[in-house]
């Protein structure tokens, strides 16, 4: 079993526990000793054009998404965990800036250049690195990586 395979099955288990259990925008508390690097993450995306259409890979439950959310992106969330995405869905269905899809990041079903930013916290270990990556750059619009070279 490969690990995309096994963070889907994890995620499914842990969303379908919260879907049942009614608890609606839901967020784990990240540990005070992993904050840094999300501090990093969300100070970044600050500084980008907050009216921005914004791809998240591997969002997981939305433990990150409604804080892009309350940036102003246009957030596509997406998650290769079915459960995962529909608690994200009944999480924040009212937010007219969102949307969620069922997707493997090593196939991403949008079209070329179709957003101004691309981010992940913490997933992109689960595909190959070159068939990502790859990914990443043909939907993400020309110049939308320009920033990133101090985080490489």
């Amino acid at each position: 079993m490969i690990d995309k395979d096994i963070e889907r099955r994890r995620y499914d288990e842990r969303a379908k526990i919260l879907l049942n259990a009614d608890k609606f925008r839901h967020v784990e508390k990240i540990p005070k000793y992993l904050n840094t690097p999300y501090e990093c993450y969300f100070k970044f995306l600050k500084g980008q054009n907050r009216q921005s259409k914004l791809l998240e890979i591997g969002a997981g439950m939305g433990e990150n998404t409604g804080i892009l959310i309350d940036m102003s992106y246009k957030v596509c969330a997406t998650d290769i965990s079915q459960k995962s995405v529909e608690l994200m869905n009944n999480t924040f269905h009212e937010c007219v800036n969102f949307s969620a899809e069922v997707v493997d990041m090593e196939k991403l079903p949008f079209d070329s250049e179709s957003f101004d930013v691309v981010c992940s916290a913490g997933s992109l270990s689960y595909g190959d690195n070159t068939v990502v990556m790859n990914e990443i750059y043909r939907v993400l619009k020309p110049g939308g990586g320009d920033d990133c070279s101090r985080f490489s």
